[in-house]
């Protein structure tokens, strides 16, 4: 019987991505309304495959050869496909990026007048776009280079008179954008920063690189302390701190354990921010999103014996949700798959099994986390 995470993994090679059609490549966020595909999630499919490549060439990257286990022929057996994947991912994302007015933040798959008035395709969003860029980074091949330098530019048109990025700049003449955390300039910018900086290779923008560590200098001291209350944007603000860290920028690593038990599941494995609201729908994204940074934590030895116990059942949460065809649901009410949440599941078991090895979660894998 296959693993939770074997049916993740199948589930992600074959469900998200549009297989014809003028968006043939894109991918989608949630399968149950096919509404639009866009830039950002397949940056983050980039990633993940980046990732799926990473553990299937060297599951044990911090062991030697003599104690490695030969790799699984069912995982190996998945490189095609996940080339494959590559392949169409990129070409999509080319044309979209390619276009004279810039990318869509979401392309809309039907036209409609709600499609039409979208407020997204009104403006530009770094995050969005810092996406894109690291998984163009993550997986080099035919096409990332062209990527790398198309988001770059418009990466450099997001920057703040400080030189960090901003989080969202309209379009000229659109309408002032709503108050949201993903329309201003907040610490969830933090992942796109420490995304590029984690991933960033020999030859790389020097631009984006400055941006990135402007960003960083901006948003990370202090940021235990003023986390958003929403527990999505703040772990994204974490993730992006594992990953600077990852690429030598360690002078605000000590914001990384308050910060996570500030947002940390109780002790019956609800995440904090649900805990005073029995009836509200616990996001799996979130879910996937603690266990994450709580195994990196807990692999370095920085979690009490309650604080690991909480992993395992944020890990089992998460195994319970999955299908027999390994989707997903965004939270324990919905129907569908969704396309992030199993990504960021995928790799969050993947960390689990490392720590319950008693293995710590090795920077190169934390470099690629989705």
């Amino acid at each position: 019987m296959s693993t939770p995470s074997a049916r993740l993994r199948a589930w992600l090679l074959d469900h998200p991505r549009l297989a014809e059609g003028p968006h043939a490549g894109g991918v989608m966020g949630d399968t149950g309304t096919a509404a639009y595909v866009y830039p950002e999630i397949a940056g983050y499919y980039l990633t993940w495959l980046a990732f799926l490549t990473a553990t299937d060439q060297d599951p044990h990257p911090d062991t030697t050869p003599a104690d490695t286990t030969p790799a699984d022929p069912a995982r190996t057996a998945d490189a095609a496909p996940t080339a494959a994947a590559r392949e169409a991912t990129v070409r999509w994302l080319t044309g979209e990026l390619g276009r004279p007015d810039g990318p869509r933040t979401r392309c809309h798959l039907t036209a409609t007048p709600e499609a039409a008035a979208d407020w997204r395709n009104h403006a530009r969003f770094t995050f969005d776009l810092g996406m894109v860029h690291r998984g163009a980074a993550a997986a080099p091949g035919p096409g990332t280079a062209a990527l790398l330098a198309r988001t770059a530019d418009l990466l450099d048109a997001m920057r703040a008179p400080d030189g960090s990025w901003l989080g969202a700049r309209p379009h000229p003449g659109a309408a002032p954008l709503p108050e949201r955390w993903s329309t201003t300039s907040g610490p969830h910018l933090l992942k796109a920063a420490g995304g590029v900086l984690a991933l960033a290779g020999p030859g790389h923008a020097p631009t984006v690189l400055a941006a990135a560590r402007e960003t960083v200098a901006r948003h990370a001291p202090g940021l235990a302390a003023r986390l958003p209350a929403m527990s999505h944007p703040g772990l994204y603000a974490l993730e992006g701190l594992l990953q600077a860290e990852a690429a030598g920028h360690r002078e605000h690593s000590g914001e990384l354990l308050p910060g996570y038990l500030r947002l940390a599941a109780q002790p019956d494995g609800v995440p904090r921010e649900y805990a005073g609201r029995p009836d509200s729908r616990v996001r799996s994204d979130v879910v996937a999103q603690l266990l994450r940074i709580g195994c990196v934590l807990a692999g370095r030895g920085e979690l009490d014996g309650a604080g690991r116990a909480a992993l395992d059942r944020l890990a089992a949460l998460l195994a319970d949700r999955i299908g027999p065809d390994g989707a997903l649901p965004f939270d324990d009410g919905a129907a569908y798959g969704n396309t992030w949440c199993a990504m960021f599941a995928h790799q969050a078991l993947a960390f689990h099994a490392r720590i319950t090895a008693g293995r710590p979660v090795p920077d190169a894998w934390i470099r690629l986390l989705v």
